[in-house]
């Protein structure tokens, strides 16, 4: 959106005057509208950079991986085992923080 300010106001203020730029900018600003309505129609996303960007890293990481002929889902099943090996060993770590320690039976006396 930056990048399209600055080219339009350049072309507005220096280059042509406002009379030849109002068509222009209308035509622009309404067809960058259909093209985010277009993504959000095919992806059910909205149209926020963060988003676009990991949508676009993830396409072309399973491209290539793909290519390489690398286990995607075995790796996805390997490091969510070893996420949850570590969210246990920090349930432990917390128990023996906390001094939790299972309860001492009772002899009988």
């Amino acid at each position: 959106m930056a990048l399209q300010f600055g080219i339009l106001a350049r072309l507005t203020w220096w280059e042509y005057s406002w009379d030849i730029m109002e068509p222009v900018t209308y035509f622009v600003g309404y067809g960058t509208a259909i093209a985010c309505y277009a993504y959000f129609v095919l992806t059910r996303q909205e149209y926020l950079f963060p988003d676009v960007r990991n949508r676009q890293y993830l396409l072309f990481l399973y491209r290539f991986f793909g290519k390489k002929r690398f286990d995607v889902e075995r790796y996805n099943e390997l490091k969510n085992a070893i996420a949850a090996k570590k969210d246990q060993l920090r349930c432990l770590h917390d128990a023996l923080q906390l001094n939790l320690t299972a309860p001492r039976k009772l002899d009988d006396q």
